[in-house]
């Protein structure tokens, strides 16, 4: 369904209704995005060793980013012409299959965060992926502006918070969530600004409460020395008794703060909304998730920070205006069409991997008359063929549909990715030795720097992983026990945890008016809209 407020926005990007709903639409953008799959391979131009988000078997090559970003290579090399005996996608992904592809995508300055991928500006961080400003985090997503964040899902501008999921401005929180200014606590849903709090939800500006009830401070302080935290059998039960407790919490129809005419969640500092999720300093904008500072957009994926008049595109930021149906494109990009993996470019059409190029059309070099007649062309051409008007197909992704952020979202079977002619990944098995089964102690405090050196096998699928140094260190500075699964297991663990970017019409439990929510009406929760949740909580 086209609703009849975002045909203005078609018109001004000249582009045609879409032939999927927004779901659909999300689904196969991210399909285009692989954050957490990372290989050992070799970089196609030097040789050297390297770590990326393709595997072995893809068509393309792929280069180590410091070789990417060298004068070795020029990918106006690989341009061809137009050849309109042949459909437009299928000559742009012959060529994609020729041209260099960055081995992951980072953003310089990079200091020793070598297993990031999607990631900016970071140190000293392992495992972060759609992270960007962070230091001494360690296996993250959607980490903004973090320091010394583990087993965090996104968190955004905070330090020392262990297992959270939807926290802003945190400090020293631990197994929490939809938590903003809190400080000092653990086991804290939907709660803003407490501190020293242990198992509440719904609470404001609070201090010195356990499981919703007030305490005197020496009452806080002798509950919290009774505790064991380092213990992994206590921690499981306190999460038992928190989640008990608090399964018939009042929820808001939506997370977030300060928005006008937003209809969506986790929205914060929005305005006119619609169907957006994760999005902050977000304006004029539909269909839409993981953006910041951006507006007049619809159907845009991941980044921002500048962006403008942008339509069906995946991981394209710093700047940018007049993107359409665009993969990895940043650095003040404009103008750009049906163009992948492009950089501080503008006036181009159906091309990849340039840098600072400007009138070119499938890699080759155009004046500027001439570029705005063949554009003008091949989009006839397009239509008539009916490829213009859509993003890339998934068909057509670098990566099979369980690598991608796709998967998490819709997750599919290997026979439902396979009957639609997507590519699917088989596990690679590993039967190389793993040493002895190690028995993990049960207190932090019993686990020795050996842990470090072993390989662990997962509770849940016998799967291997380590405890890395850092990682123990912080473990043991903050009294928390080891982990018992892998980080890719705790991750969609955390996963479980927040609502599918689906909006459901429902009614308020409270005053029976209409609301639309990511909480679809066959749930539990008591779901109020936001003017009964804040006449019940405040």
């Amino acid at each position: 369904m086209v609703h009849p407020e975002d045909l203005d926005f078609y018109k001004e990007m000249d582009v045609p209704p879409p032939r999927l709903c927004y779901v659909c639409r999300m689904q196969r953008r991210l399909s285009f995005r692989s954050e957490r799959f990372l290989y050992h391979r070799k970089c196609d131009l030097t040789g050297k060793q390297m770590i990326s988000s393709y595997s072995t078997d893809k068509p393309f090559p792929v280069y180590d980013i410091d070789a990417w970003w060298s004068d070795k290579w020029d990918a106006k090399s690989y341009g061809r012409e137009f050849d309109f005996s042949r459909p437009f996608f299928e000559q742009f992904f012959e060529m994609r299959n020729q041209v260099p592809r960055m081995a992951r995508i980072q953003q310089k300055p990079m200091e020793n965060s070598e297993y990031c991928n999607a990631a900016g500006h970071s140190k000293n961080c392992y495992l972060c992926f759609s992270t960007n400003t962070g230091e001494d985090c360690y296996f993250g997503t959607w980490l903004n502006r973090c320091k010394s964040c583990v087993d965090a899902t996104n968190v955004n501008d905070s330090e020392l918070c262990y297992e959270c999921v939807n926290c802003t401005n945190c400090y020293d929180l631990q197994y929490s969530r939809d938590c903003k200014n809190c400080s000092s606590s653990m086991f804290l849903r939907a709660c803003i600004g407490c501190t020293n709090c242990f198992g509440c939800y719904n609470q404001i500006q609070k201090q010195y409460m356990i499981f919703n009830e007030q305490k005197t401070k020496e009452e806080y302080e002798a509950f919290i020395m009774s505790l064991e935290t380092g213990s992994f059998s206590e921690i499981e039960a306190l999460k038992e008794q928190f989640n008990e407790f608090s399964k018939n919490l009042i929820t808001k129809e939506f997370d977030g703060t300060n928005n006008e005419n937003c209809i969506g969640n986790y929205l914060n500092n929005c305005k006119n909304v619609h169907y957006g999720f994760e999005c902050e300093n977000v304006e004029d904008t539909s269909y839409s998730m993981c953006i910041y500072r951006a507006k007049n957009a619809m159907d845009h994926s991941y980044w921002g920070d500048g962006t403008e008049k942008t339509y069906e595109c995946q991981a394209c930021g710093y700047g940018g205006y007049n993107l359409r149906f665009c993969n990895l494109c940043w650095s003040n990009c404009s103008d750009l069409t049906y163009c992948d993996q492009m950089f501080s470019s503008k006036n181009c059409f159906g091309c990849i991997g340039l840098r600072q190029a400007e009138y070119c059309i499938f890699n080759k070099q155009y004046s500027k008359e001439e570029y705005e007649k063949l554009v003008q062309k091949i989009t006839t051409y397009m239509k008539e063929t009916k490829e213009f008007g859509e993003f890339f197909p998934t068909t057509k992704s670098h990566y099979a549909y369980n690598e991608t952020l796709a998967y998490e979202q819709i997750p599919l079977t290997k026979e439902e990715v396979l009957e639609r002619k997507w590519k699917w990944k088989e596990e690679e098995e590993n039967n190389s030795y793993k040493g002895p089964n190690i028995e993990l102690p049960d207190s932090i405090n019993d686990v020795s720097e050996e842990i470090t050196k072993n390989i662990l096998a997962s509770t849940l699928s016998g799967k291997p992983f380590k405890i890395i140094p850092q990682e123990l260190a912080f473990y043991r500075t903050h009294q928390i026990p080891l982990p018992r699964i892998t980080p890719n297991e705790r991750h969609y663990a955390r996963l479980q945890m927040r609502n599918k970017r689906v909006m459901y019409d429902r009614i308020c439990t409270q005053c029976k008016q209409p609301i639309r929510t990511t909480y679809s009406p066959d749930r539990s929760e008591q779901v109020y809209c936001e003017k009964c949740y804040l006449e019940s909580v405040y």
